[in-house]
């Protein structure tokens, strides 16, 4: 019996340690796709900075011809302003998304640095009783070939088969969910669980549910379950399959 005890533990541990460094591979690669954004965002500003200093030395010179027709000083004057405004409009929006890029890349930093303290969800229950059909991580469609990434998995279920919440939690949203039915997204403290692919409803918006409530059945043959840990704006997707209680 002890042994049995140690071995879920040790696999519990290893699961955890796995998550962790999913996590850390995930934000590594948000930092990467941030720090190269933000050096061809740097690059146009260079360019735009450069170009309107040239755009700006040849208005002067317009400006200071010795034309003397009313008409033409009018028309060069207005070219000169549109020219100027353009500009500063082109700057001013990249300077807006060079300082989201520098607040996202500062974000991905304090989160990294709090992976180590980061609770993470262990021994849910299943939503649903049946084999996984569609697996966490990304895919290759088979007609476009195009990868795509799923944030988690779909179970194969009978229609309007019941779905539990997979942990003690609050009912945050239960709606519709683009391409995934109707759903619930449910706040366990320190994760949220997306329980989609519903058809009918049992838990609304507020409510508190415990481990194996029922918050609604199948809308047909598969229940989607989704694993976000509290990182970033919406939540950094888990694969659920490892928590799931043996």
């Amino acid at each position: 019996m002890w042994r049995a005890s140690l071995l879920v533990v040790a696999l519990a541990t290893g699961a955890l340690a796995d998550t962790r460094d999913t996590i850390s591979q995930q934000l590594s690669d948000e930092s990467a796709a941030v720090d190269s954004a933000l050096a061809t965002v740097l690059e146009k500003l260079r360019t735009v900075d450069a170009d309107r200093t040239k755009r700006l030395a040849a208005a002067y010179r317009t400006l200071q011809s010795t034309a003397t027709d009313a008409m033409t000083v009018a028309r060069r004057r207005a070219a000169t302003r549109l020219l100027v405004g353009r500009d500063l409009e082109e700057r001013r929006l990249l300077a807006g998304e060079l300082a989201e890029l520098r607040a996202a890349r500062a974000r991905v930093t304090a989160e990294v640095a709090r992976i180590p303290q980061i609770e993470l969800p262990t021994d849910l229950a299943r939503p649903a009783k049946g084999s996984i059909a569609r697996r966490f991580g990304t895919l290759v469609h088979e007609r476009s070939k195009a990868t795509l990434a799923r944030r988690g998995i779909d179970i194969e279920v009978e229609a309007k088969s019941p779905v539990v919440a997979s942990a003690d939690g609050i009912v945050r949203y239960a709606g519709p969910i683009r391409g995934l039915d109707k759903g619930v997204i449910i706040d366990h403290g320190s994760f949220l669980t997306v329980i989609a692919k519903l058809g009918e409803l049992r838990a609304p918006i507020g409510v508190p549910v415990k481990r194996g409530d029922v918050v609604g059945r199948a809308a047909r043959h598969r229940a989607y379950v989704e694993v976000r840990v509290k990182i970033g704006p919406s939540g950094l997707p888990i694969d659920p399959e490892p928590l799931f209680a043996r």
